[in-house]
């Protein structure tokens, strides 16, 4: 190439920007620049990091951002994890007892307990609810605990919202003893937080419902919760039901309702040795196996003892007589106005299809087999209506004596330590006025048993619409005494086979209808047992007033900030 051809090639270079220099410098400039836009990049990633550790360590994402909204109200996850907290510590207090029984750990990780068909049907069995979308059909395969405990958080804020808002709308506002209850709640926060070195009363409700909880927030929730309740409360007592109504209501289900009163005994067939040949399921091994069981033999033993038994009663001998003329220490068994419901799911499917017999009469007597166990004889006596008395109300404190010593007996002095406790309470009663709502106080923070305090979602140990005999027969007696008034009270002391104490019991009042209109209105009350008219018709309020307020969750946020 000459040199004017190179000359004219590096004129042209530089003319296009081509040249080694500029190609040098071009090189270098996006380097650099490339270098500033991964350094840009990398600033942007650490700002937001930066941003993102700030957020989670200030309440920003629980407090300041909308995780939820229910109808038109928005929720944060401070709101969302209060409902959490107290849908777990309820359920974890309430089910203290049996907790490993339904297979949840407290001391572990909630998200990593599964939920189960098992847990399912075991909640099922102690009659827990369980939400729409936790049943067998709706829930995923790897449903825990946490999920549970979420989806009942959910449901309650709901509900909660729902009714709080209707109330509020139909002028509902907060009573002066419910603000008073909400008072001392908060009160206890402030003592809670000294005892345990937290931050005054927001630092307890931080550490008890979760981040970005104030003692001002579980104000406001508690307002709603105890004014959704007032007016709930009115809706299902709302609920009128004519004459006839009640009457074909209970017809329908008179086997459930009606009061049976009859005597029995049970002849149990004895067991014998019994050899049978096992073979192993893996190696085919064949082994002599011997047992103790009944035998066909056996059965017709005890069957006959048992037709003696009634052949003796059916001839005019005294059933107790006719048993310890057959068996040694035999003893007659009284069911006195039991429901048939509870007839039918006690003993054998023949047991309660002889008793309910609408052809049964007083004095007839039957024999009964229960398979591979023995036979019953029973005597019947009577089946009521119960049209013939009123239901009743009342609140009771117990204290049971307790076995200090752990000696298995109650001695004088444990039962007079049980009763000067009682004595004070009631002298503490006296003094605040002998009022039902001091009763009511002193039963929710003094009462044993605990199914009937507030703590267990019971009321001040109220009991409404009692039945005959449904309670201990010392409170039995006196609750259904004639000449009970409302306002009447009594120190009673019971020693029954599940335990001994003193009752405090005041007398609230009896219903203004019969016992089969209460049953037609309210149900047994028992699982799997009919329901009554008034549950299923709120409840059918209730859903329809709850599908106005759909719900919308922020998963971003929900996420960050999530229980």
């Amino acid at each position: 190439m000459s040199a004017s051809q190179d000359k004219k090639r590096r004129q042209a270079e530089r003319a296009a920007g081509d040249s080694p220099k500029t190609l040098a410098e071009r090189e270098a400039a996006q380097k650099a620049k490339k270098e500033r836009r991964t350094w840009t990049v990398v600033g942007v990633i650490l700002a937001v990091f930066v941003v993102v550790i700030i957020l989670l360590n200030t309440n920003l994402l629980y407090t300041g951002t909308t995780a939820m909204t229910v109808g038109d109200y928005e929720f944060t996850n401070a709101e969302y994890q209060y409902y959490y907290n107290v849908a777990y510590n309820n359920f974890a207090y309430q089910n203290q007892s049996y907790l490993s029984f339904l297979g949840l750990d407290t001391s572990s990780d909630l998200d990593d307990q599964p939920f189960t068909d098992t847990t399912s049907s075991y909640l099922s069995m102690f009659s827990i609810d369980i939400p729409e979308s936790m049943t067998d059909e709706n829930r995923a395969e790897d449903a825990t605990w946490a999920d549970y405990f979420r989806a009942v958080a959910l449901d309650n804020m709901v509900q909660v919202t729902a009714l709080w808002d209707s109330a509020v709308k139909a002028g509902y506002t907060l009573e002066d003893e419910d603000a008073a209850e909400i008072d001392s709640t908060i009160a206890s926060f402030e003592t809670a937080a000294e005892t345990n070195n937290l931050r005054g009363a927001d630092g307890y409700a931080a550490v008890v419902y979760g981040k970005g909880v104030t003692a001002d927030l579980v104000r406001e929730l508690l307002e709603r919760a105890y004014i959704a309740e007032r007016y709930s409360q009115d809706i299902y007592d709302g609920f009128e039901y004519t004459a006839d109504e009640l009457n074909t209501y209970y017809d329908e289900n008179a086997d459930s309702f009606d009061a049976l009163t009859l005597d029995y005994y049970f002849v149990a067939a004895e067991t014998e040795e019994v050899t049978s040949t096992v073979t192993d399921e893996e190696t085919g091994e064949e082994t002599e196996e011997t047992n103790d069981e009944v035998t066909e033999a056996t059965m017709a033993d005890a069957e006959e003892i048992a037709n003696a038994i009634a052949d003796a009663v059916e001839g005019g001998t005294d059933f107790a007589d006719a048993i310890t003329a057959e068996v040694e220490d035999g003893e007659v068994t009284e069911l006195v106005n039991v429901f048939g419901y509870n007839v039918s799911m006690s003993f054998p499917d023949a047991f309660g299809e002889w008793a309910l017999d609408s052809a049964r009469e007083a004095g007839d007597v039957g024999v009964i087999e229960s398979e591979n166990r023995g036979y019953y004889v029973i005597v019947f006596h009577d089946r009521s209506d119960n049209t013939d008395y009123n239901g009743v109300n009342f609140r009771h404190i117990l204290i049971q004596v307790d076995d200090t010593d752990e000696d298995g007996e109650l001695s004088e002095e444990e039962i007079a330590a049980a009763e000067e406790s009682i004595n004070t309470i009631r002298d503490e009663w006296v003094t605040n006025g002998e009022t039902e709502e001091a009763f009511a106080e002193l039963a929710n923070s003094n009462s044993d048993d605990s199914s009937s305090t507030a703590a267990y979602g019971g009321d001040g140990g109220l009991y409404q619409h009692v039945s005959r005999n449904q309670m201990v027969d010392e409170i039995n007696d006196w609750i259904f005494d004639s000449a009970r008034q409302p306002g009447d009270s009594e120190i009673i002391y019971v020693e029954a086979s599940n335990y001994t104490g003193y009752h405090l019991v005041y007398f609230v009042g009896t219903d203004d209808y019969t016992y089969h209109d209460c049953l037609a209105q309210y149900g047994l009350g028992t699982s799997g047992a009919p329901e009554g008219l008034r549950r299923p018709d709120y409840n059918a309020w209730e859903a329809e007033l709850i599908s106005a307020y759909p719900v919308s969750i922020n998963s971003f946020i929900n996420w960050f900030a999530k229980v």
